[in-house]
């Protein structure tokens, strides 16, 4: 038999945890742009490449709640590697880092320090920012490569992801849509397989 993994995390006392979870967390929605699916590739460099207090299956599954459930994907993902990793205390340490950036940002811009506001409209940081968003369209790219030998499983799993990717991309069908019909697809196809099974053993 196997030994059972024991999370990196494990040997940590509560409050380190929850503290790396707020300064990861702060750092990620600091400096990464590009939106929810930025943060995915982010999380998933920080927690299983670097850390490594999640495997890239605990990470499949993580995405495919937080893409399913309403809210923001940063905070969605940071509630559910939170809670993964040490609880509410974990949950709400992480959420609370992926908040803080913004939220002092928008409050200092708001207080009167328009020069923040003048700064990122400047062009140069525009052109930064610009190219910023390059790098990390390429960076989710690159993750999801990655993730896909985890995510697409038989053929039925390349069928789902082709249809999925041609409707969203060519016809501009909104994901919401396509994660319905995913999940719609994947239980027909899980009923066929068992009724071809009960008939092969009535055989």
């Amino acid at each position: 038999m196997s030994e059972e993994r024991v999370p990196a995390y494990s040997v940590l006392p509560a409050w380190k945890r929850d503290l790396s979870l707020f300064w990861a967390y702060f750092k990620i929605a600091a400096l990464v742009v590009g939106g929810g699916y930025a943060i995915l590739a982010a999380a998933r460099r920080e927690f299983v490449t670097r850390k490594e207090w999640l495997t890239e299956d605990e990470m499949v599954d993580m995405m495919a709640v937080t893409q399913t459930v309403p809210g923001i994907i940063a905070c969605n993902t940071a509630a559910y590697i939170g809670w993964k990793i040490d609880g509410v205390r974990g949950a709400a340490s992480a959420v609370l880092g992926a908040v803080c950036p913004s939220f002092l940002i928008i409050l200092l811009i708001a207080s009167g320090m328009t020069f923040l506001a003048d700064f990122f409209a400047s062009p140069p940081v525009r052109g930064a920012f610009r190219a910023v968003t390059a790098a990390i369209a390429a960076m989710v790219a690159v993750t999801g490569m990655k993730m896909r030998r985890k995510t697409v499983a038989g053929p039925e799993g390349v069928v789902i992801a082709l249809v999925c990717f041609a409707a969203i991309t060519v016809i501009r069908i909104s994901p919401p849509y396509m994660i319905a019909f995913a999940v719609i697809s994947g239980i027909a196809f899980e009923a066929c397989r068992r009724a071809g099974r009960n008939t092969e053993d009535e055989k």
